[in-house]
């Protein structure tokens, strides 16, 4: 019988969420400038800041259900799916709830516009991610499928933004496309979950609900303060700066966000396996130590590159209305290390670990932290600051989650890959530097930069790697 080749299997998994993430972003690349552009500064901030609210709002009506769900089932496969039903019944009370709130913050929003699409968005939102089959297709390890889907929904949204929306008060539009291509991404999801052997039996049965709402209650309030030292930013920008101070703040979150995604593909994809492996600690080290090791050596020039390259970066993306944003996002392209930092950490290891006391500890850190920043920063340095308490709320973050990680997966985290990813990005900071002084061409200065990169260190990661990858069979 042919040996079972874990690396090979998640290698797949990586291949196909990476595919997906490259597709999504593309597909995203061309959405985001569309819609910056074509909403303008203070409309496109004012989206955001409705996106900010519904944020909040789905706490209350997810408040850690499909988190807890989603670990037990990583953990017992389709035996833990008996959860769902109940989660099910849960999420609807909670759900309706959501809804009064949502209506009630849209009645007393002075912006006739925002009043709309409060309610256009908010409620809509609640009830489409009551479809959703992501948090499943995630614990079952259906990368594939989910990858396909995720894929399929960016198409529809990014087809219903260029057709769609042509100027500012085409804004309602962008809701809609979001809700519609969610709700049929979801349809298929479920679909391709009943052929797996998924059964969705819907039984009320109160009894059950104690057991999932008492760990569940960890994980919400974990949601809710990651969305305080994430979302705060844009409430506060509002309420000190103003609707095009906010505009500012929310394209440059948004672009930083997006290349985030690239760094954290392997922790979608580990996650599983790590609750899997939650009960030895030999196969969690390694784990975490191949984890740590991909981020480092991505996360630290792509923040470099963003800082050495933003006065290319945000004419190009954003267009001139947002120039005041390069220097914004020089200070927030720490974000690309901090924020994968904190979510190797809490999000990924102390959750799938099931410490979900010490995933609450570390985010409830973030978010005081986050709030204090923002009040003092912003009020000091304006949008600067606002940007960095953005990324020293994701410092506080992973510095508590490593200091609460059990002693042996910590030293796994302390990979030689760390130092040689730090020496390698100055020779690329030069090599970008210097061609950026001959073009403006973007994709040229990356290739000069990524070139020098992976030239000083390529040796050595190969080398350290392969050890990495050797242990992780």
């Amino acid at each position: 019988m042919k040996r079972f080749n874990p690396f090979l299997r998640y290698g797949g998994y990586v291949a196909s969420v990476s595919g997906a993430r490259v597709a999504g972003t593309l597909l995203t690349s061309l959405t985001f400038p569309f819609l910056v552009r074509r909403l303008g500064v203070e409309l496109y901030g004012l989206w955001s800041y409705v996106v900010a609210i519904c944020m909040f709002f789905d706490v209350i009506a997810d408040p850690g259900i499909m988190t807890y769900v989603t670990q037990q089932v990583a953990v017992r496969r389709l035996e833990g799916s008996e959860l769902f039903a109940d989660a099910l019944c849960l999420r609807l009370l909670s759900s309706s709830l959501a809804a009064v709130g949502v209506l009630i913050i849209a009645s007393i929003e002075p912006r006739v516009e925002m009043q709309h699409l409060l309610r256009l968005y908010g409620i809509g939102i609640l009830f489409a991610n009551l479809v959703s089959a992501d948090h499943m297709l995630t614990a079952l390890e259906m990368f594939h499928a989910k990858s396909l889907l995720a894929v399929s929904q960016q198409v529809l949204y990014a087809l219903g933004i260029f057709i769609l929306v042509r100027s500012a008060r085409d804004v309602v539009w962008v809701p809609i496309s979001i809700l519609v291509s969610s709700a049929i991404a979801g349809t298929i999801g479920w679909t391709l979950l009943w052929l797996r052997g998924f059964r969705l039996r819907l039984r009320l049965r109160p009894r059950q609900w104690k057991g999932i709402l008492a760990p569940s209650t960890h994980y919400a309030s974990s949601t809710l303060m990651s969305n305080l030292y994430h979302r705060t930013g844009h409430l506060l920008v509002r309420w000190l700066l103003g609707d095009f101070a906010l505009g500012l703040y929310a394209a440059a979150v948004r672009l930083v966000d997006l290349l985030r995604g690239f760094v954290i593909i392997v922790l979608q994809v580990v996650m599983p396996r790590m609750a899997l492996a939650a009960q030895s600690t030999s196969e969690l080290r390694r784990i975490a130590r191949l984890a740590f090791a991909i981020i480092a050596v991505v996360s630290i020039p792509l923040a470099v590159g963003l800082m050495s390259t933003s006065q290319i970066v945000v004419p190009l993306v954003l267009g001139a209305k947002y120039h005041a944003d390069v220097s914004l996002i020089r200070w927030m392209a720490l974000y690309l290390i901090t924020a994968p930092a904190a979510s190797l950490f809490a999000g990924t290891i102390l959750f799938s670990m099931g410490r979900h006391r010490a995933y609450l500890a570390a985010t409830a850190a973030g978010a005081v932290a986050g709030v204090l920043l923002y009040v003092i920063l912003i009020r000091t340095l304006g949008l600067v600051g606002a940007g960095l308490a953005f990324v020293l709320a994701e410092v506080v973050v992973a510095a508590t989650g490593y200091r609460l990680l059990p002693p042996e997966v910590r030293d796994a985290c302390k990979s030689p890959l760390l130092g040689v990813a730090l020496a390698a990005t100055l020779p690329m900071f030069v090599a970008v530097r210097m061609a950026s002084c001959y073009t403006t061409q973007i994709f040229v200065v990356v290739a000069a930069g990524g070139a020098a990169y992976l030239v000083t260190c390529g040796w050595f990661i190969r080398k350290t790697l392969g050890e990495q990858i050797a242990g992780f069979r």
